[in-house]
């Protein structure tokens, strides 16, 4: 009898696994796609960033920071097959400064590298098609970690205070696309990291035919939020504004 028992528990494990395997092959089904999209994110920055006493207001809108920028990059790597992807964001943006403030000269510069490492799953696809035979509507839950790595150096009457700091969130939310029977798509994501972090972003698409592939411009808006404390270090930022961009299909 327990053998019995044990034969028929080993069987639904089996069946179990058989299934599950049969699902995940069907989801990866189809030929895997390479999408890079370059993009420049005109932000507004406000916040703080303290160290032990040492505090410093944020209060800076684009044209200060195009005024002040040394060197910037922003990128987005999307690689999916069947129903599955993985995607990486990339963005590095250094810059330098000169003020006063009661007539005592400062000089600020920052580094500021924040990376994303997600993957996602299109968990509904609307039956109903474009005249170009896709879906109007994609949901893709997504889960990843969020990278950052930011420095800033502070000097006040030849005196400098160095801030340095690199952690790492868990992050989850969603993303939806949705496709019109003409050239012009929306998209947009929203997700919640672990450091109360906050990102959300939308935009709106045209594509282009160029040898037989479609080129998506794109424009929107995105807000990304971080608060994060460690020991006596305090990152309270907000980046708020314009994304302008362009997604280039690979393959």
């Amino acid at each position: 009898m327990k053998i019995n028992r044990y034969l028929c528990f080993s069987l639904g494990i089996l069946l179990s696994q058989v299934t599950f395997s049969s699902e995940l092959s069907e989801s990866l089904q189809g030929s895997p796609k390479l999408n890079i999209n370059l993009y420049a994110f005109a932000a507004d920055v406000d916040g703080k960033i303290s160290k032990g006493k040492v505090n410093y207001d944020v209060d800076q809108p684009f044209k200060e920071t195009l005024k002040d920028l040394d060197r910037s990059f922003m990128g987005h790597v999307d690689l999916s097959k069947g129903k599955w992807g993985i995607y990486t964001d990339l963005q590095k943006v250094e810059t330098s400064q000169e003020k006063s403030a009661m007539h005592i000269p400062i000089a600020l510069g920052t580094k500021l590298d924040q990376r994303s490492y997600g993957i996602y799953y299109q968990a509904y696809i609307s039956p109903e098609k474009t005249a170009k035979n896709q879906a109007k509507l994609i949901v893709e839950p997504t889960v990843g970690t969020h990278r950052t790595k930011a420095e800033a150096t502070l000097a006040v009457l030849n005196q400098g205070i160095d801030v340095h700091a690199t952690w790492d969130e868990f992050f989850w939310g969603s993303r939806f696309k949705y496709n019109f029977d003409s050239s012009w798509n929306l998209a947009s994501e929203v997700t919640f990291g672990s450091e109360n972090t906050i990102s959300a972003q939308a935009y709106i698409g045209y594509r282009i035919p160029v040898l037989s592939r479609d080129l998506n411009l794109r424009a929107g808006y995105r807000y990304f939020e971080q608060d994060y404390k460690s020991d006596h270090f305090h990152w309270d930022i907000r980046q708020h504004g314009p994304v302008i961009g362009i997604n280039l299909p690979i393959f």
